[in-house]
């Protein structure tokens, strides 16, 4: 039964074929598989890179998107490529001034619009979070020396 389905589509398409001429063509069936959409680059401004050298132009703050409310710390980069773009300035303080070369790399900022970029902290002139006791690795912060005792992680897990 699913033979004669078969053949009866085949014979279909072939007189289809006859009858439109070489115009008519199936993806996959009488012409070559559609080809899929290349998938668009999300980091345009990294060219395929981890991260990317820049000079600070302009240091400023924006307030997220509605659910929530803080002053988010941003700035203005001029990449070494050329190219100019905004980027986060993760954690909490910083020292950054204007011609400042910093590092950037990916990494979105949901609650800020157009922020596609973070900036890496313990990297160039942007310091490490001074303090840090958890994630240390993200925000280039030291080892806290043994002399001094643990304090409790910041919102850490109450007993």
């Amino acid at each position: 039964m699913a033979s004669g389905r078969r053949f009866l589509l085949a014979l279909c398409l072939l007189a289809a074929a006859a009858v439109w001429g070489p115009c008519f063509k199936i993806p996959g069936v009488t012409g070559p598989p559609m080809k899929r959409p290349k998938p668009r680059d999300k980091r345009q401004e990294l060219q395929r890179c981890p991260q990317k050298g820049g000079i600070v132009t302009r240091v400023y703050t924006m307030s997220p998107k509605k659910p929530n409310s803080a002053i988010r710390k941003v700035c203005r980069l001029k990449l070494s490529t050329g190219i100019e773009c905004i980027a986060y300035i993760p954690g909490e303080g910083h020292s950054l001034q204007e011609f400042a070369t910093v590092l950037m790399r990916g990494g979105r900022r949901r609650d800020l619009v157009g922020m596609r970029y973070n900036l890496c902290r313990g990297a160039r002139d942007l310091q490490g979070v001074v303090g840090r006791r958890t994630s240390r690795s993200k925000y280039g912060a030291e080892k806290p020396s043994g002399d001094e005792p643990a304090a409790p992680a910041k919102g850490g897990k109450k007993r």
